[in-house]
């Protein structure tokens, strides 16, 4: 029975080539489509899972309500949090406390010089809850090393080569230090205590080595001057303690923060990807509601493909009347034909599954460099097999169920005359698959639109035909770093191909460093008025090299020291309850170190991240060590020839030094990175939707001309037009489109509106996001439908009048 079935499969793939053909593409891109967006599915869901105590592992965050009204979220904390859980929290039975550093820090050993970011400082207890694997050294080294560092694989291969770092000291400049008698006193020399594998990609966390925080002899009395610039995470005794965690740190907030107003949550380490898109996170994190967006669509693409093959398999059961028939004549029984016509679409579905596989294959390679995720070898050793057999099985009773047990159910009644009844069942479908292929169109159209309102968009401040320079970080006991750095600024000044140069110890596009915290007010208000604001340095000339707009007041003197003035932008102004920007000029607020400084002028907000993120209130100090970023902005052709002549400078003012550079505006794109290689991968699976769509209302186009052979055939005869063929074929098409839009416009304004929620500057939704994917598949659908016309218009009248008593028809 098996082997008989199989050729008659067979049989009818041979002699219906079309049917086939399109059948197995429509299976094969939706099997496709559904599995490569699983893998993707599994792999961001496996986020943090491998760490043997996940279950029990929580990072703490914190909210707090901002003058206009809005919440602030920031993944990390105040050094308090985690000092105050482990004295007051029972359940915990660890708790850490991480430190992530910034940038222009550097690695030496022995001649061997690096430019190093990604330093982190963490507790001796790190290894407790993240149990990374050891290369060299282990966990006991750790703790018993004095000023210890642990170096990840790729950077101990960097600064040592083939050697074994075990046991060598290194100096790491631009990281920890404290004030003592002599003023501040940098921590340089630390000792290797083991060397671990390098980081993950579906871990949260990023860095390149760990320092100890063990090298600070006093912490509780150095960490609370960082700000919350602390990341804190607790391991309970048992996973039931969480409820118990989140009532303590609700008692934080109305004990220890309570005059400041800050509150604290905790969040599952496996939920942080998917569910944590705070500020001040290590990188840039996963969306679940993208990832349901693309789930949703990997099943509406498989389920839109076995409508396909419904509508085909339903088509040419018309051509089978006699075959099915004369099977009943001869006693086949409704199991038989069941089985039969199940078979034959649990083998189409097989080959458009082998099909599927080079399908994937074929795109792996461009997904992976969207994603950086190898998604074909995570459907291998990642995504669990019964996920993929169910997948497959989905497939199969989708396509191949209804048209089995329509037939088998029969009697000997021509099918052929049931013909117009079957099409009430296949509208439906049909009316589906439109308003399917208008929302992915729709949709699609409203993601490129955000992304490109966000990537023309002024960002404030000009980021062209900017190179920029990590500031030095090892000084020379020879010469006076800051007298260096003016030398070399002038001297790159002087060069024609250069138009300015300036410096500044913060980047846009990225977290400043400096948070003053809960102090900061103005000298007539309550100290309850305080609020938090980033502050960071710049010199003289940063404001007009970028081209800042100064609203109120003046910009610093390069030539002055302006030590008692800062600047604040827009945002701050209005922070601190200034009703116009002439209105904060002159007066003094509460600063840090206990200062009062002179407001001397208002400058215009600017996009420091991208346009996902509010403005930030911002004071800018000018600081006599603004050395951390160098911006020259150029004019040269020959950019080689121009990175080559301030290297050649960069080393005579700086020896020993890294030259480490990079260009601005391709820095601050990375932001939109993520948001870019996810419209590429929603575009082309939008676009394999689509296509599956088209050919499943092809299909349908292809139904009712052969339900309708004979009726084409006496018009023609009788003078039909090739207009009348069009308008017999389109019947009910415009009503089914428009019952589609119906369902699918709203879906995409309410749907849209929700995601557009994420972004702080967003694009509204107008009328022709709406409009276009209707016209555009309406455009689609009527050119698929006069292909078919031409194929019916141009078949012989005679020809089709006998063949449709036979129940087919050649063309």
């Amino acid at each position: 029975m098996f082997f008989h079935y199989l050729k008659t499969t067979l049989r009818g793939i041979k002699f219906h080539p079309f049917y086939s053909i399109v059948s197995i593409l429509g299976l094969s891109i939706g099997l496709a489509s559904c599995l490569l967006i699983f893998s993707y599915w599994s792999y961001e869901r496996s986020y943090d899972t491998f760490y043997s105590d996940a279950d029990r592992i929580y990072r703490v965050y914190q909210e707090v309500e901002l003058p206009n009204g809005e919440i602030s979220t920031s993944a990390s904390t105040f050094s308090r949090v985690g000092q105050s859980l482990s004295s007051e929290f029972s359940g915990a039975e660890s708790v850490l406390r991480m430190h992530l550093n910034g940038q222009n820090t550097s690695l030496q050993y022995g001649e061997t010089i690096l430019s190093q970011d990604g330093m982190m400082g963490v507790e001796n207890n790190f290894f407790e809850f993240f149990d990374f694997k050891f290369l060299s050294g282990s966990k006991q080294n750790w703790l018993r090393t004095p000023q210890a560092v642990i170096l990840t694989e790729e950077v101990a291969t960097k600064l040592f080569g083939d050697e074994d770092p075990f046991g060598k000291a290194i100096i790491i400049n631009g990281v920890y230090g404290s004030y003592g008698q002599n003023g501040y006193e940098e921590f340089k020399n630390y000792t290797v205590a083991g060397v671990i594998e390098n980081v993950p990609g579906n871990t949260h966390l990023d860095f390149s080595l760990l320092i100890s925080l063990g090298v600070f002899a006093n912490p509780e009395r150095e960490f609370p001057n960082w700000g919350e610039s602390f990341y804190t995470y607790v391991k309970l005794t048992d996973p039931s303690q969480a409820t118990a965690l989140e009532e303590t740190l609700t008692n934080l907030g109305e004990t220890t923060f309570a005059d400041s107003g800050y509150k604290h949550y905790s969040m599952p380490l496996t939920d942080i990807h998917l569910k944590s898109d705070f500020l001040n996170e290590f990188k840039a994190n996963g969306s679940e509601q993208l990832l349901i967006l693309l789930a949703a669509l990997a099943a509406l693409v498989l389920i839109v493909a076995g409508c396909n093959y419904i509508n085909f398999a339903t088509a040419r059961l018309l051509q089978r009347d006699k075959e099915v028939n004369l099977r009943k004549i001869f006693w086949a029984g409704k199991t038989q034909l069941f089985a039969q016509l199940f078979f034959e679409a649990i083998f189409i579905n097989l080959i458009a599954l082998g099909l599927a596989l080079i399908l994937i294959i074929l795109i792996n390679p461009t997904l992976t460099n969207l994603t950086s995720i190898d998604l074909l070898g995570e459907m291998i050793g990642g995504l669990n097999l019964s996920i993929i057999l169910a997948i497959v099985a989905g497939a199969i009773l989708i396509s191949g169920f209804y048209p089995a047990w329509y037939v088998s159910r029969s009697s000997k009644k021509s099918l052929s005359a049931k013909a117009q009844g079957q099409l009430k069942i296949q509208r439906p479908i049909v009316i589906f698959q439109f308003a399917i292929s208008v929302f992915v169109i729709g949709f699609t159209l409203l993601i490129s639109s955000q992304l490109r309102f966000m990537q023309k968009s002024d960002p404030g401040l000009n980021l062209e035909k900017t190179l920029v320079l990590s500031g030095p970080s090892v000084e020379n006991e020879d010469f006076q770093l800051q007298e260096r750095l003016i030398s070399f600024k002038n001297e790159l000044s002087q060069s024609s191909q250069v138009n300015g140069v300036s410096s500044a110890n913060f980047i846009p596009g990225q977290t400043i460093r400096g948070e003053a915290e809960g102090y900061v007010r103005r000298i007539s208000d309550p100290e309850e008025s305080s609020f938090n604001y980033s502050f960071t340095q710049l010199d003289g000339n940063f404001i007009d090299e970028f081209g800042i707009e100064i609203l109120a007041g003046r910009g610093f003197s390069p030539e002055s020291e302006d030590s008692d003035a800062v600047i604040i932008n827009q945002e701050a102004a209005k922070f601190l309850g200034f009703e116009s920007p002439e209105d904060a000029i002159g007066e003094r607020i509460f600063y840090r170190r206990q200062t009062q400084p002179e407001i001397v002028g208002v400058i215009s907000n600017f996009h420091q991240f991208s346009l996902q993120e509010a403005y930030k209130p911002i004071i800018f100090e000018k600081g006599k060590q603004a050395d951390g970023f160098i911006y020259i902005k150029y004019n040269a052709e020959n950019e080689a020839e121009l990175l080559s002549q301030i290297q050649a400078s960069w080393m005579a003012s700086f020896p020993g030094n890294p030259f480490d550079f990079f260009y601005l505006d391709e820095f601050y794109n990375r932001q939109y990175q993520q948001d870019q290689n996810f419209y590429s991968v929603f575009q082309i699976f939008s676009a394999l939707g689509i296509l599956v769509a088209a050919l499943g209302f092809f299909g349908l186009i292809y139904f009712l001309a052969a339900s309708k052979v004979k009726e084409i055939g006496i018009r023609k005869t009788l003078g039909a037009e090739f207009s009348d063929v069009v308008k017999i074929l389109s019947n009910g098409t415009l009503s089914s489109l428009l019952i589609a839009g119906v369902f699918s416009l709203p879906a995409i304004y309410f749907l849209g509106q929700i995601w557009l929620e994420n972004y702080a500057f967003r694009i509204s939704i107008g009328w022709w996001i709406l409009a276009i994917p209707l016209l555009a598949f309406g455009l689609l659908a009527f050119s698929l439908i006069l292909i078919q016309a031409i194929r019916s218009y141009r078949a012989n009248p005679v020809l089709a009048l006998k063949e449709a008593s036979n129940g087919t028809l050649e063309r």
